[in-house]
C-alpha cells in the first residue's frame, strides 16, 4: 500500500482527517484529493516519527499515523491478538516504569509485559487486578504522577545490558539479517537498472554466510523472491527471540548529488534505545570504513523493523543508488564483500566485546 501525490479516494480522505486531528493539516483543503498541503503534512509526520520524509503514506507511514492518535484514556488497553499499538501505550508504559514497573519496553506496544507490569501496579494500587488498562488504572495514574523526571526501570536496564554485552556467547546465537525490500517492493532503482532489493540481497547473503562460519545462526528475513512487510520480518525476529537485527538498505534521491550512509536505531522524542544506538554507531562505522562514503549519522526512527522488534535493531542505508560514486561501490561484489566483513565485525563487536579476532574466510 503507497499512497502519493496525485492520488485520489475515501482514502486519501481518511489520511487527511487523521492528520487535521493531529493538528498538521489546516483547513480548508480539497477533501479526498492528495495536494502537495497534503504531501507536506506527511512529510512532517515522518520527520517527528524519524521516518523516511518522502511525503507518501507507505506501511510505517500509515502505521504512525494510526497510532498517533491515540490518547491514554481513550480506550481499553488490555493483551490481544494481534497486539495493540499506539501513542496511549506508550504514554501507559513511560507512566509505568517512571514508577518502577518493568513493562521492558516503551515501545507503544501492549505484549505480556506490559500486562504484567499492569498488575504489579493494580496489586500495589488495590485495584482489581486483571492487566487491563482501563478508567480506574488511568486515573491512579495520573493522581500518583511526579512532577519531576526519573529514569525508567527501561533506561537503567538497558545501559545495564550495554555494559554487559561483552559476556555473551557468540556460538549457535540467533541474529537476523534483514534485505531491505523485495521483487513485489522494488525499492530504489539506479543506473543500470541496478534495484535495492537485489543490492540488499547480495550482502544481506554475505553476511549470513560469514555469521553460520563464525557458528552463530543467521535468520534471513526473506528469500530472493519474496517482499514480507515489515510487521511480517519484526514477528518472525520475535519469534526466533534474535538477539539483534541489522537491517539493509539503500537510498535514492531525485538528485544524484547526495550521497553518504546512515543508521537508523528505535527511539522517539521521549525514549531512544541505547542498545539500539551502540549497534547503530558500530555499523556506521564499518561501513563507512568499508566503502569510503561519507558519514551521515545515526538517528532514531520508530520505522516498523525498529519498533515491532524486541531485539536491538539497526536500519543501515548504505548509500545512494542515485548517486553513480555510491552506485558503482554498492555495485562492485568486491566492496560488497568488504561490507559484508564489516557489517560482521561490528555484529560480533556489540555481542562479544573488542577483544575478538574474526577470522576472514578464504
Amino acid at each position: 500500500m503507497e499512497f502519493r501525490e496525485g492520488d485520489r479516494g475515501p482514502e486519501i480522505r481518511d489520511i487527511q482527517r487523521r492528520l487535521r486531528e493531529l493538528g498538521l493539516l489546516p483547513e480548508p483543503l480539497e477533501s479526498g484529493a492528495f495536494g502537495p498541503d497534503t504531501a507536506s503534512a506527511v512529510r512532517q509526520l515522518q520527520q517527528e516519527r524519524g521516518l523516511s520524509a518522502t511525503g507518501a503514506v507507505n506501511d510505517d507511514t500509515w502505521r504512525a499515523l494510526v497510532e498517533a492518535g491515540w490518547r491514554l484514556g481513550d480506550r481499553l488497553l488490555y493483551e490481544t491478538t494481534p497486539m495493540l499499538r499506539g501513542d496511549d501505550i506508550r504514554e501507559l508504559q513511560q507512566r509505568l516504569t517512571r514508577l518502577g514497573f518493568d513493562t521492558t519496553w516503551v515501545d507503544g506496544v501492549f505484549g505480556p509485559r506490559t500486562a504484567d507490569a499492569i498488575r504489579d501496579f493494580q496489586s500495589n494500587m488495590g485495584l482489581e487486578v486483571d492487566g487491563r488498562a482501563g478508567p480506574a488504572v488511568v486515573e491512579q495514574l495520573r493522581l500518583v504522577a511526579r512532577a519531576h523526571h526519573v529514569e525508567s526501570v527501561t533506561g537503567v536496564r538497558e545501559r545495564h545490558r550495554v555494559g554487559q554485552h561483552g559476556q555473551v556467547g557468540f556460538a549457535g546465537l540467533p541474529v537476523m539479517v534483514d534485505p531491505a525490500h523485495g521483487p513485489d517492493v522494488p525499492g530504489h532503482v539506479g543506473v543500470d537498472d541496478a534495484a535495492e532489493h537485489e543490492i540488499t540481497w547480495a550482502i544481506a547473503s554475505l553476511v549470513a554466510g560469514r555469521l553460520s562460519a563464525l557458528g552463530a545462526r543467521p535468520i534471513l528475513s526473506r528469500g530472493p523472491t519474496s517482499s514480507p512487510s515489515p510487521t511480517e520480518r519484526a514477528e518472525l525476529a520475535n519469534l526466533e527471540d534474535v538477539a539483534a537485527i541489522l537491517s539493509l538498505h539503500v537510498a535514492g534521491t531525485n538528485t544524484p548529488a547526495a550521497s553518504g550512509t546512515s543508521a537508523w536505531y528505535f527511539g522517539h522524542a521521549t525514549y531512544q534505545s541505547p542498545r539500539g544506538m551502540l549497534l547503530a554507531e558500530l555499523c556506521l562505522d564499518a561501513v563507512t570504513h568499508a566503502l569510503g562514503t561519507e558519514d551521515c549519522r545515526t538517528h532514531p526512527s520508530t520505522m516498523g523493523i525498529l519498533s515491532s522488534s524486541r531485539a536491538p535493531a539497526v536500519a543501515v542505508e548504505l548509500g545512494f543508488l542515485s548517486n553513480p560514486h555510491d552506485a558503482a561501490k554498492l555495485t562492485d561484489p568486491e566492496r560488497q564483500k568488504a561490507l559484508a566483513d564489516g557489517l560482521v565485525d561490528a555484529l560480533v563487536t556489540f555481542v562479544v566485546g573488542d577483544d575478538v579476532s574474526v577470522p576472514r574466510p578464504a
